[in-house]
């Protein structure tokens, strides 16, 4: 066979998979091979050598209790660089220093990687507790990780759940998934979350979402400090103003269904307790 004739097949090949890529980013739940093939009118076993070489790359996951198949981690790592690429950090920056000069504590950028947090992002405080840039943290112990496991599709997060191991770090860290899951669910009702004593005991923190264009959860801004300095009737009125300011990043963003995110925010003011020009 000479290159002329093995181009084509190699086109089409290419096209299929793209194909099976557009029709599971579009089925969060997953989808078995004998509905990729009906919904692509592909004979099943294309589907299923495509879908093989999908997972064996990382671009798609196989549940193996269903036999589904879903949009794999490899695309967190090429979303961070088309991220990067998009300059989203720079887009961020102006507001990590903001929250900085607002609050006196450090402000970050979180990203879910896999079960970990991956911090872009960090301001410092004067005050606040030294850390080195790009740490990861597992997701369940802190507020930005969890505020991206709450925008998790539910199979996913059920998934989670059951695929990894939840380690004791500290006093108050969530081991048991059916209370994780519980929180979470929580989470994902209020549109926020904080940790306190999760990661270590003496720190905590609070973090809401950033939304891309269509809606997903893109992104978590943080802040976190010692818990003397971060009480949590002071991390009741900070809610308010990191929810404002990840409204207004997602806004820059391209994002535009106000609705939810404005409920959020005035779910925010009406649970706040207590108002005042300092926080």
């Amino acid at each position: 066979m000479t290159g002329k004739d093995e181009k084509p097949f190699a086109v089409q090949s290419v096209e299929r998979a793209l194909l099976i890529l557009e029709t599971l980013g579009a089925n969060t739940e997953g989808l078995g091979v004998t509905r990729i093939s009906n919904e692509l009118g592909l004979h099943k076993s294309t589907v299923h050598r495509l879908l093989t070489a999908l997972v064996n790359h990382g671009f798609v996951e196989r549940n193996e209790a269903t036999e589904n198949y879903r949009l794999g981690m490899r695309f967190v790592s090429l979303g961070l660089n088309f991220i990067h690429n998009l300059n989203f950090r720079h887009e961020v920056v102006p507001y990590l220093t903001e929250l900085v000069d607002m609050t006196g504590e450090m402000a970050q950028l979180g990203v879910l990687e896999g079960g970990e947090v991956l911090f872009l992002e960090r301001r410092q405080s004067p005050e606040a507790i030294t850390v080195n840039l790009g740490l990861r943290v597992p997701a369940y112990c802190a507020a930005e990780g969890k505020v991206l496991l709450a925008h998790m599709p539910r199979e996913q997060f059920k998934e989670y759940l059951l695929t990894h191991d939840f380690k004791q770090y500290a006093v108050n860290t969530i081991t048991n998934p059916k209370q994780l899951l519980f929180h979470i669910e929580r989470v994902r009702q209020q549109g926020y979350a904080v940790s306190a004593g999760e990661m270590a005991d003496t720190l905590r923190g609070v973090a809401a979402p950033i939304f891309d264009v269509d809606g997903r959860a893109l992104a978590a801004l943080g802040i976190v400090g010692p818990a003397s300095r971060l009480t949590l009737e002071r991390i009741n009125r900070l809610i308010n103003i990191i929810q404002e300011t990840c409204y207004s990043i997602s806004i820059k963003l391209g994002f535009r269904k106000k609705e939810k995110a404005e409920q959020e925010v005035r779910e925010a003011k009406k649970n706040s307790s207590l108002r005042g020009d300092k926080i």
